[in-house]
């Protein structure tokens, strides 16, 4: 009964709370570098050349008290996937790659289980079809937790 009311209850917290999250933007021109690219931008359109950076937003996921990158880009037109940039070492580690939604993506970071690391929140759209998933970083790679629908917008 709980596992049927989580995900229910999760959505409609992201739809009360997350309306308003400054650290999530629409990309600038990423492949040509210049003011406002960080260097984790960088990182990210040099290691993966020709991508089209959709969405991105910046929070500490791995409990490291520096900000990480999640990034969410195209792959081909019908096609998206995210992967995170993680600061490590004096460097950056890309973690995995995952689906991501085609259209409306929102990228939400919130502290679920009020404990590290931070989980973050992935919705979006294709065609018709709306989903969400709860992520987290887990030794460098980005696990899904849980969610509804998105394996049709991604």
């Amino acid at each position: 009964m709980i596992s049927r009311i989580l995900p229910l209850l999760l959505l409609s917290l992201v739809i009360v709370c997350g309306c308003d999250n400054p650290k999530q933007q629409d990309p600038p021109d990423l492949g040509r570098g210049g003011s406002g690219v960080s260097a984790m931008q960088h990182y990210f359109v040099t290691n993966n050349p020709g991508k089209e950076v959709i969405k991105y937003g910046y929070k500490d996921l791995n409990n490291d008290g520096q900000e990480d990158l999640v990034v969410i880009y195209r792959v081909s037109k019908d096609k998206n996937m995210m992967r995170a940039i993680l600061t490590s070492m004096g460097g950056y580690l890309a973690t995995n790659e995952v689906p991501a939604p085609v259209s409306n993506q929102r990228v939400e970071f919130r502290d679920i289980d009020q404990k590290p690391p931070m989980e973050f929140i992935v919705q979006g759209m294709k065609g018709t079809k709306v989903g969400y998933a709860v992520f987290r970083i887990e030794n460098g790679r980005i696990v899904d937790l849980f969610g509804e629908g998105m394996a049709d917008c991604c």
